[in-house]
């Protein structure tokens, strides 16, 4: 599950909080999507935020709903 080295994250909790994410917008997964949240994950699990419901909460808080990840711009420096 969680190893005590730094960088390791805990894949499992993090599709856990991913699927439950797109549950509670009602949207399908999108690859974009899922990148970002991915990314938002990885970096909240080393922070504290070590369950799933925790992370979910988190992202669903961050992330409000679809409208929030869909970009125009070609990288995520470029993001608004």
């Amino acid at each position: 599950m969680v190893n005590n080295s730094v960088n390791v994250v805990d894949y499992a909790v993090i599709s856990r909080a991913l699927a439950a994410w797109f549950r509670f917008y009602e949207v399908d997964p999108e690859e974009r999507m899922l990148e970002v949240l991915a990314q938002a994950a990885s970096e909240l699990y080393p922070g504290g935020y070590r369950s799933p419901d925790d992370l979910a909460t988190s992202l669903i808080g961050s992330y409000v709903g679809p409208w929030s990840l869909m970009t125009n711009a070609p990288t995520s420096a470029s993001v608004h």
